[in-house]
């Protein structure tokens, strides 16, 4: 097994975790690589780059650093486990404490993979996925874009707004959430339509079938996110559809994502109540 190893500096720092597990890993006897991004922080030991192939992936940072790792790592179906360095971390597995259990479980083989389906849009002739979402964004803070939107064919509703966001069920607890989406379970096969900022009180969220594509239309060159990524071309139209790339998550035990969402959403609190019939 080849571990790589993708770390954000500005979570870790001094990196102190990430030599925490290369420490770990080489007293395990297992290979890694560190990514290339990481070059001029950590020397004496061996880099890959997006394009190279490793077993697994262990990313550590918040989730904006797993779904960087989930990026290069789900073109290559290789899974990644994510350390939580940040704050929320509703996509990692576990935090820094675990770090030991960690490593010794994916020596053993003793773990879960999980699949999540992601989005996927092309902009001139580059072709963009994304794990949580995709989003046409107005260009100018300060002002709104006229937005147009179809789904299989058939328009949903023109309106003014911030922009429009095609969000998967793993990113219904992110953008879509803050944005007044639902939650939605990772294994329900649908996305999430959600108006950003919309002047019309009657546009809300739609939950679609996967395999349906949207096509959202602006009056004028607006950005597209990707992942929280706002990439420089501007456009006005993209068509989104559910990719054929997967991402592949590592768990240490079988999850409740109800549990789990209760938890995280609430603070790193869970409350029992007890239901008495009053």
């Amino acid at each position: 097994m080849i571990v790589g190893i993708y770390s954000n500096p500005e979570r870790d720092v001094n990196l102190f975790v990430t030599k925490k597990l290369i420490d770990l890993l080489r007293r395990e006897d297992v290979d890694f690589l560190v990514h290339e991004t990481l070059k001029k922080h950590i020397d004496g030991v061996d880099y890959f780059s997006n394009n190279k192939k490793t077993d697994v992936v262990i990313a550590l940072g918040g989730d904006g650093t797993i779904l960087s790792a989930v990026n290069f790592s789900a073109e290559k179906n290789t899974p990644v486990l994510g350390i939580n360095l940040g704050q929320l971390g509703f996509l990692s597995e576990c935090t820094a404490d675990r770090l030991e259990e960690c490593v010794l479980r994916l020596k053993k083989g003793d773990y879960f993979l999980s699949k999540r389906s992601m989005l996927e849009t092309v902009i001139n002739n580059r072709r963009l996925i994304a794990l949580n979402e995709i989003v046409l964004y107005k260009p100018n803070i300060g002002r709104t874009v006229t937005l147009s939107v179809n789904v299989g064919g058939s328009n949903i509703g023109c309106f003014k707004g911030d922009g429009y966001m095609v969000s998967t069920p793993t990113g219904s607890t992110g953008y879509a959430l803050s944005s007044g989406g639902p939650v939605m379970s990772p294994h329900v096969k649908c996305n999430l339509l959600v108006p950003l900022n919309c002047h019309q009180l009657s546009l809300k969220p739609i939950v679609i079938n996967d395999d349906e594509v949207v096509e959202i239309i602006s009056n004028e060159p607006s950005c597209v996110i990707a992942d929280g990524v706002v990439h420089e071309e501007l456009t006005r139209k993209i068509i989104v559809k559910k990719s054929q790339t997967e991402a592949m998550f590592i768990s240490l035990e079988k999850t409740n994502f109800y549990k789990r969402m209760n938890y995280k959403l609430n603070g790193g609190i869970i409350k029992e109540v007890e239901c008495n019939g009053t």
